[in-house]
């Protein structure tokens, strides 16, 4: 099922997320509704606050140009290492239509469990290291905005008074 994403500045955004204590029937069911909303949103990755739930789980789509999706689940991730920076730009399910160039690490490596309680480390570069980054942002209640570049600061007041504006 395809859930709503949960708009900026809705209080979910900006909560630590809780981690999950063992994989049921109901995390099962998120994960599945977190793929499909991502896969229909064209998004990269997305977390679980990201469509109203607290857990401390993302999805990943490692295949984003692809025809063919490969999805992947982080659940409780932590990142064990970063190397390299880069400034590229970045977008949110979260905040439709803001697009900043925002300065992540090029490397990363990732430790998670997966929906069968391994332990996987995942080592990601580019486009897929922003991504989880980006995620673990959320689960860490860190929106993009708040890692905006001082240049940027206009482009995130004008995104808000326009969203004011529709709003009125």
């Amino acid at each position: 099922m395809v859930r709503k994403i949960v708009l900026y500045p809705n209080a979910i955004l900006r909560e630590k997320t809780i981690p999950v204590a063992q994989i049921n029937e109901e995390m099962l069911a998120l994960v599945d509704d977190m793929i499909e909303t991502m896969l229909e949103k064209d998004g990269i990755g997305l977390a679980a606050n990201q469509v109203g739930s607290r857990h401390r789980i993302f999805v990943l789509n490692t295949t984003p140009h692809d025809e063919t999706p490969s999805p992947v689940v982080f659940v409780n991730p932590a990142i064990l290492g970063t190397d390299g920076e880069m400034k590229e730009e970045e977008g949110c399910l979260s905040f439709p239509g803001l697009y900043l160039h925002i300065p992540r690490s090029r490397i990363v490596r990732v430790r998670a469990k997966s929906l069968y309680n391994e332990d996987l480390v995942y080592d990601a570069q580019e486009l897929l290291a922003r991504a989880i980054q980006h995620e673990i942002d959320h689960l860490d209640g860190v929106v993009f905005i708040d890692r905006a570049v001082p240049e940027e600061q206009t482009t995130v007041q004008e995104y808000f008074e326009q969203r004011s504006k529709e709003a009125s």
